[in-house]
């Protein structure tokens, strides 16, 4: 993942409403994604607030670079005389670490990806989805029905292009083969997917000691979620509702998974399989998913549970090119796998975050600048070509990583988003900040 600045020596003026824009070379550019520092954590409101306390002190204008001044929600300040209010922050965090920088993605340019996407009709097979959410569950159960045998390898292929030839030739693969096509799939597709190493401990449950699984970057739920090619799985939490049924719950990581499973019992758990959604609670396992010559049947059990005990993340997503990169793994663990030898890796101290940082997001912070506000963009996003945004749900424009935006009277919103070379679009951060409006004065029209 490299590094973009913006060097323009010049300052592009945008035809959208309220927007100044700086370093336009940024909205052409095509590459990987922009990252230079580290931004605060998320903030997020719906509320709207019509009363505008009394402003705050803010320091003289910092410099571009910096964000030691940048607003947060519930922030009143003053744009040229006239109090305003930042009622409302919603924004992924831009998170550089040392298990960012460990990660290499696949490329758009990969011949292979385009390979993979054209022969196998991918854009087809994930044409009836409603949203991403349910194309990316589309993709998960063709890599799952397009395998015929289950067991035993009897062919060394691997990488997506090779694995799937050898498969339609009658060859018989592992978990690790399922989850090598769908990293792969994905990733011809625009989406990031990540390879996952699991092992349960040593005196934990029958079956299956090591597992492989995958993680898939969710614009939509803007989070990672945990996606199973094996079993054509997810799996949410849910809890009671008033009806007596179960509420559906946002789907869950590898590690949120882990902590329900072993630590609250699994009690909340819904697992979710194939396109069609079947959901079953821990009450109902096993559940059959396939009998296969020489193997026998492979069902979804508390063994298939146990393995999120150890969690490995690999940190590459280019299986064609150069295989899983285990040498620079890092792996969850805690007192339940006291005892059992396994690989040894750098264990992240957060486990809940350290392996969890967004990716895709446009990362927004807003200082105030005289009459207007200053915006500051970051992110990480594989494949990054350009940020969009809008104001007031008006027309989608391109703009720089750095650019002003002038508030009128009343209500005003900002929204900003990164779309990568495949076209995907990251998760929208959004502004909402409420001006002053003087008795008996009417609020400024707004531009198409």
């Amino acid at each position: 993942m490299k590094s973009r600045e913006v060097t323009g020596p010049y300052v592009a003026i945008l035809a959208l409403a309220g927007l100044v824009l700086l370093g336009s070379e940024a909205m052409a550019a095509a590459g990987q994604g922009a990252v230079s520092r580290e931004a605060g954590g998320p903030t997020v409101s719906t509320a709207s607030t019509t009363s505008i306390p009394s402003t705050v002190s803010i320091p003289s204008t910092p410099s571009t670079s910096s964000t030691s001044f940048s607003l947060k929600k519930g922030d009143a300040f003053s744009l040229g005389g006239r109090r305003c209010l930042l009622a409302r922050l919603d924004t992924l965090p831009y998170v550089e670490s040392d298990y960012t920088k460990r990660f290499h993605f696949d490329a758009h340019d990969n011949p292979k990806l385009k390979t993979l996407r054209e022969k196998y009709y991918l854009d087809d097979v994930v044409s009836d989805g409603k949203d991403e959410f349910e194309r990316q569950v589309l993709l998960l159960d063709w890599v799952n029905h397009r395998f015929k045998k289950f067991g035993r390898p009897t062919s060394d292929a691997r990488g997506a292009l090779d694995i799937l030839e050898a498969n339609d030739a009658g060859h018989t693969f592992f978990c690790a083969h399922y989850a090598d096509v769908f990293v792969s799939a994905a990733a011809s597709l625009g989406w990031v997917d990540r390879p996952l190493a699991l092992r349960r401990p040593d005196a934990m449950g029958q079956g299956s000691t090591e597992h492989s699984s995958t993680e898939i970057w969710s614009n939509q739920h803007r989070k990672w979620v945990m996606f199973d090619p094996l079993f054509a799985m997810y799996v949410e939490k849910s809890t009671p509702s008033n009806d007596g049924g179960y509420s559906q719950g946002v789907p869950l990581n590898a590690f949120e998974l882990r902590q329900e499973w072993f630590y609250r019992d699994g009690r909340d758990l819904v697992f979710v399989l194939d396109k069609e959604r079947r959901r079953y609670r821990k009450s109902d396992l096993p559940v059959l998913r396939g009998r296969f010559a020489g193997f026998g049947d492979l069902s979804l059990d508390p063994s298939a549970l146990n393995v999120y005990a150890f969690i490995a993340y690999v940190p590459n997503t280019n299986l064609m090119d150069a295989g899983p990169d285990y040498g620079r793994m890092f792996i969850t663990q805690d007192r339940l796998c006291e005892g059992t030898r396994w690989h040894k890796r750098v264990v992240p101290a957060d486990p809940a975050n350290d392996p969890y940082f967004p990716i895709g997001q446009a990362n927004l912070s807003l200082v105030p600048d005289g009459a207007a506000l200053r915006v500051a963009l970051k992110t990480l996003t594989p494949n990054f070509k350009i940020y969009m945004a809008r104001i007031d749900g008006g027309e989608w424009k391109p703009v720089g990583d750095a650019f002003t935006w002038t508030p009128t009277r009343g209500a005003n919103r900002l929204e900003v988003k990164t779309v990568n070379q495949f076209g995907v679009d990251g998760p929208v951060s959004t502004a909402e900040v409420e001006v002053e409006v003087e008795a008996g004065a009417r609020a400024a029209p707004r531009a198409l």
